[in-house]
């Protein structure tokens, strides 16, 4: 029999378990199949009767994604968990990294409640990977330019470089992406990041031909009309260029304070999770309760003083983008005329 010490952590860490899982899904199934432990053995670990062991807590914790910390009084400590996917100059890694992201978006929109603050220190790479071209560039720069990876080391952009099977994943995540009610913050700086990237290919001599640069510059241009399409309409649009919803599932602000890094809180039912941006794109993920309301009283903090771009607000939508479209257009001019 566990102690009432013990029993209460356990029965708390139980209670975030039945939270984390998509309704039709139970709790005593689950444990049982991972702690390989009879249906019995199972419902006495939830009730608190039989203590878990080092070992099944850590098995438990990385199969639901979930920190321990974010289940005793951590908050005392000061100390916080994170998890993070590695990724490395493996092209496989990167391969890893889009089907995680993938799962995680899947899981997401399994709960009923569920929701989506990214606050956005550069455009969301959902967006990108409703296009083609756009969505091959960029994971063409990622793994050249920031994962260094062999196979692409002294190679020209080049479409056919990319393995389809990671732009088929992309689409897959930007459908997942699509169903799930979202607000986005954006920055002045948002979109600066893809324009110089494009930017600093062109300079470099990393495009083949003007023509790939441009068809890249299209295809941002592409991204922002729709973005601001579904800013418009307040809905997300599946990669057809369909509504994913008859309610409003997309806001979109601007926030005249710089943001500083990628941020995004994910609500599932009754659990938070956190994920801070980390090496350009990668992300690292906490469900530490007391930071991920610290981190959701920051998004709302922000939001508050930030201005909505979706919806009725037309004018201000305008002139958010007209600034964008401007410094693309100038770029792409660049390009013409070299």
């Amino acid at each position: 029999m566990a102690t009432k010490e013990k029993e209460s952590a356990q029965i708390v860490l139980m209670q975030k378990l039945k939270q984390a899982l998509p309704p039709n899904m139970s709790l005593v199934d689950v444990l049982s199949d991972l702690l390989e432990v009879s249906t019995d053995s199972a419902y006495r670990r939830i009730r608190g009767e039989t203590a878990l062991s080092i070992e099944e807590i850590a098995a438990m914790c990385k199969h639901f994604k979930l920190s321990f910390d974010a289940f005793i009084n951590s908050n005392e400590s000061g100390m916080v968990t994170f998890s993070y996917k590695q990724l490395n100059n493996d092209i496989h890694s990167y391969k890893k990294y889009l089907q995680n992201i993938s799962n995680d978006l899947t899981r997401i929109a399994s709960f009923p409640e569920k929701q989506i603050i990214y606050a956005a220190e550069d455009v969301p790479l959902f967006h990108h990977f409703a296009f083609h071209n756009l969505s091959a560039f960029k994971i063409f720069y990622w793994n050249k330019s920031i994962l260094n990876v062999p196979e692409l080391e002294n190679k020209k952009y080049d479409i056919s470089l990319i393995d389809p099977e990671l732009t088929d994943i992309a689409k897959t995540v930007i459908e997942r992406y699509s169903v799930i009610p979202s607000i986005e913050i954006w920055s002045d700086d948002t979109v600066n990041s893809t324009i110089k990237q494009i930017e600093f290919y062109w300079d470099a001599g990393i495009f083949k031909n003007k023509e790939d640069a441009l068809l890249i510059c299209n295809e941002v241009e592409l991204m922002l009309n729709r973005i601001k399409k579904q800013a418009q309409e307040n809905v997300k649009f599946d990669i057809n260029n369909k509504p994913t919803s008859t309610v409003d599932n997309y806001t979109l602000y601007h926030s005249d304070v710089m943001i500083g890094n990628n941020c995004i809180l994910v609500q599932m039912g009754d659990i938070k999770a956190a994920y801070l941006s980390y090496h350009t794109f990668n992300a690292m993920t906490t469900t530490n309760a007391v930071f991920t309301n610290e981190t959701d009283e920051w998004l709302k903090n922000l939001i508050r003083k930030s201005n909505l771009i979706s919806g009725v607000a037309e004018k201000q939508r305008y002139r958010y983008f007209k600034h964008i479209d401007d410094a693309l257009n100038k770029l792409r001019l660049r390009i013409e005329n070299d």
